[in-house]
């Protein structure tokens, strides 16, 4: 029950971060390319990766923070509806780059993050 609770404490201040961080780009950013949900997710995957690496041994730790707050913090359902206002609204070229962006993006940062806790060590 105690992982539960971890976990849930972790996605709701991901949750409330995201939601900040949402209205902070689309106030310094504002257009129809969703740079606000792309740069969360990165930065929701360059710290699961570094998370991951530095907490394998303590799932407590990973549950908060890992899972918790990075499964918070990241949302793929928005970036898909997000996707799918830029085909709606004939944007094809910029899905091809949000979806490009998104996933390769991604797969790179999660690697770049689990490369960090290596560096000090």
């Amino acid at each position: 029950m105690m992982t539960i609770s971890t976990i849930g404490l972790g996605a709701g201040v991901g949750a409330i971060m995201r939601y900040e961080l949402t209205k902070l780009f689309k106030y310094q950013m504002p257009s129809f390319f969703p740079f606000g949900t792309l740069i969360i997710n990165w930065l929701a995957c360059v710290l699961l990766g570094f998370f991951a690496t530095l907490m394998q041994k303590n799932g407590e730790n990973y549950a908060l923070w890992g899972i918790g707050f990075c499964g918070g913090l990241s949302t793929f359902s928005t970036m898909i509806f997000e996707t799918l206002v830029l085909i709606h609204d004939r944007r094809f070229r910029f899905t091809f780059y949000y979806l490009f962006c998104s996933l390769a993006g991604g797969v790179g940062l999660i690697i770049l993050g689990t490369w960090v806790p290596h560096l000090f060590s």
